[in-house]
């Protein structure tokens, strides 16, 4: 593979290639005010070529051949709606493009369903977005939090479920698989994802696809993906900052009290971003300090992030990705008890902390060789250490260090045969973890894989997508594993932004390192290992519709789904008996999950904005024909955003019904584990933008979230946050 890798890579430099070149300049402006738009994007569609606008809003795609004579190209940027335009590069050169200011996001761009850039209407599956304005103003500091607010995706704790894939594992072996611009980040020993880990300050956008993506992503996408792409600099440099301090108001119950003390929620994000010619550079730092709502539950957070970009020249590129975070926190899960819910159990040691350290480095380098075709080599390493504070003869020191080496050789290629656009996605990854920890042993995990991927498209009558991934597991001590991983999808344009989806494809996990050799103590429970765990797997079936509308001076977009998950092998943390507290993983469950989901995005009269998405599901796990457990049947989000010139008022209601069931097992060291109720939490916030009224883009955001500080469990014996009152300053310079 090493060598391999090394002759691709002089390939990719040496190659010159001999084809004639053209440019295509344009201007983009706003078609209301034809003002000049810095910082768009413009992409042409299923290829590397693409820029971004200058401070006069003007952008130039260099070295495009001198044959080509029309092309797709998709021009987007945040709060505009995207606009996708076949062009003639000859006819249309100089060409000025008009964006429409749009309050919701609708006609997104996407990358992560099929690694490549498309508008989100051409794809096959249902995804979900979330942009850098909306987690600036919801006050957003972790992934876990973000997703909250994604129709059809909740968090158990440690555990993110898309469509009811994941229940409670103590945050091992997560079903999603985490990106950041492609490079995955989930840890090598606990196979989970680590939230205070990323660098949210400088997500341009959350990419959710939801379904099984194992075909193109490989082990852990059963029950999707999500993808966090980070923001381009642009020509003009931007300083960016935020800093916000808030504090958790004292509980309605007296015997909740723990300190006479308000307890502080404070952090601040510093950014600069800047392309110097051929140069890009995005660096920044963040820090957060977390008192807690609970006794002994306070933590501190420090981030360091970079992103470097050079352009050798139109066709080469290399991308370069950094970054570092510590975190240190107090040491315990469940509650003492339901009438003691903020205090941890009795005789917990309050001198115990946990220790982390992540630390990730990614390289991208891509070549051109024509308009038609292109590759790329991935590669890179992401480090997770941690420790408790225990004496290391302690049955409670837990302590693991755990390194992911991650190689994707990638090649792209599009054809044109009798005017069907053909576009082929092929490559090899490798993946190898290497673990040294006290709680595991030393353990490795070694993944190869091959995978392709072909597009078919008739314009303006469908597109067909084909695709499939070979992976195999060669872990010494395991028996090899072998998994086959085909894709189907299509999209019908019924007519103007009115498109109908399918899709049907298969997801696999193989147990994480955590699941097969976990020997440890927590708070009671003792996890033993199990060394004949099989891989996991899924088949996912969907159907659904996306309308885009534009009625009585409203616009909206509406979008229905219908999905069917079959699951298989289920990894599952199982009480050995009814009457002890021992813990192992087992493949224990069979599950169907079948569902609905309806999304609705409106802006009313040009003067209120509604979204609102309703998932029902009904999770059975076959093997015992009761409901999953750790699953909400019901998830219901809504948001509404009333602007008044410099002024936002937005509010969120997002309900989660009661989970119906949980391991009874619990009930022998969890006081109260039976105390759940349906989760309805109401965030409120005003935005104060006086970008109006100074030189630099400057906001106040005073945010409330669980206003009517309602309690509930976020899972079991774990009391979710309460109210949380914020003052947040932000701003560009």
């Amino acid at each position: 593979m090493s060598k391999f890798l090394v002759y691709i890579l002089i390939m990719l430099i040496s190659t010159i290639s001999l084809f004639a070149k053209q440019s295509f300049t344009g201007k983009v402006i706003d078609i209301s005010d034809k003002r000049e738009l810095p910082g768009v994007a413009v992409r042409i569609e299923n290829t590397q070529f693409g820029a971004f606008t200058n401070n006069k809003g003007i952008f130039i795609i260099k070295n495009l051949p001198d044959n080509l004579n029309r092309a797709n190209i998709i021009i987007s940027l945040i709060g505009y709606e995207t606009l996708k335009s076949e062009v003639d590069l000859s006819n249309d050169n100089n060409k000025e493009f008009s964006l429409k200011v749009q309050p919701l996001q609708t006609s997104e761009v996407v990358v992560s369903a099929n690694k490549k850039v498309q508008a989100i209407q051409d794809v096959p599956i249902s995804v979900a977005v979330i942009d850098k304005r909306v987690l600036i103003d919801r006050g957003i500091t972790r992934l876990d939090d973000a997703l909250e607010y994604v129709p059809g995706v909740e968090v158990n704790q440690d555990n993110a479920s898309i469509r009811g894939s994941s229940g409670f594992s103590f945050g091992v072996g997560s079903r999603v698989s985490l990106l950041i611009d492609g490079f995955p980040m989930v840890a090598g020993d606990n196979g989970d994802i680590k939230f205070d880990a990323l660098p949210i300050y400088n997500i341009d956008r959350i990419e959710v696809i939801k379904g099984a993506g194992s075909a193109l992503w490989g082990t852990g996408a059963i029950g999707g993906i999500i993808n966090l792409m980070i923001e381009e600099p642009t020509e003009v440099g931007v300083f960016k900052h935020r800093t916000f301090t808030g504090f958790y108001t004292k509980p309605r119950y007296e015997q909740w009290e723990f300190t006479e003390n308000l307890q502080f929620n404070s952090g601040v994000n510093l950014s600069y971003g800047q392309k110097i010619n051929a140069l890009s550079v995005v660096a920044s730092g963040s820090f957060y300090s977390d008192q807690g709502y609970r006794d002994y539950d306070n933590s501190l957070r420090y981030n360091l992030f970079s992103k470097v970009a050079y352009e050798f020249n139109s066709d080469t590129k290399l991308k370069l990705l950094f970054n570092g975070a510590l975190e240190d926190r107090a040491d315990w899960v469940y509650w003492n008890s339901l009438d003691s819910a903020t205090l941890p159990p009795t005789g917990t040691n309050r001198n115990i902390r946990i220790d982390s350290y992540k630390y990730s480095g990614f390289g991208e380098f891509s070549h051109s060789f024509d308009y038609n075709n292109y590759a790329l080599i991935k590669f890179g390493i992401f480090n997770t250490k941690y420790n408790n504070s225990f004496e290391v003869n302690s049955e409670e020191y837990r302590q693991s260090d755990a390194t992911s080496y991650y190689i994707d050789l990638q090649g792209v290629s599009n054809f044109d045969i009798y005017n069907r656009k053909i576009n082929l996605t092929y490559g090899l990854t490798q993946n190898y973890v290497d673990v040294k920890s006290f709680t595991y042993g030393n353990r490795n995990q070694h993944i190869v894989a091959a995978y392709a991927q072909a597009e078919y498209s008739l314009p303006n009558v469908f597109t067909l997508t084909l695709g499939s991934r070979l992976d195999r597991e060669i872990t010494k001590g395991i028996e090899s594993n072998i998994e086959f991983s085909p894709k189907v999808g299509i999209n019908i344009p019924l007519k103007d932004h009115f498109n109908l989806r399918a899709s049907f494809g298969r997801g696999f996990r193989v147990a994480s390192v955590a699941e097969r050799y976990s020997a440890i103590i927590l708070q009671g429970f003792e996890v033993v290992p199990n060394l004949e765990l099989e891989p996991e797997s899924s088949w996912s079936a969907e159907i659904g519709t996306n309308l885009q509308y534009e009625l009585f001076n409203s616009i909206g977009e509406i979008d229905f789904s219908i999905f069917h998950n079959e699951l298989e092998n289920l990894i599952e943390p199982s009480f050995a008996s009814d009457a002890t507290a021992r813990i192992q993983f087992q493949n224990v469950t069979k599950a169907r999950i079948q569902g609905i989901e309806l999304g609705l995005k409106t802006f009313l009269f040009n003067t209120f904005g509604i979204e609102s998405s309703l998932t029902l599901m009904n999770p059975i796990d076959l093997s015992t024909n009761k409901t999953l457990n750790y699953r909400s049947e019901v998830l219901w989000y809504s948001r509404l955003i009333l602007p008044y010139k410099f002024v936002e008022f937005q509010a969120d209601f997002r309900y989660k019904s009661r989970v119906d069931n949980i391991d009874i097992q619990l009930g022998l060291l969890v006081n109260d584990s039976d105390a759940r109720v349906d989760a309805k939490v109401v965030d409120l916030r005003l935005i104060f933008d006086l970008k109006e009224f100074t030189d630099s883009s400057l906001k106040f955001g005073l945010i409330a979230n669980n206003i009517f500080d309602y309690y509930y469990t976020e899972m079991v014996g774990n009391l979710a946050r309460t109210r949380l009152l914020t003052l947040q300053i932000s701003g560009e310079l």
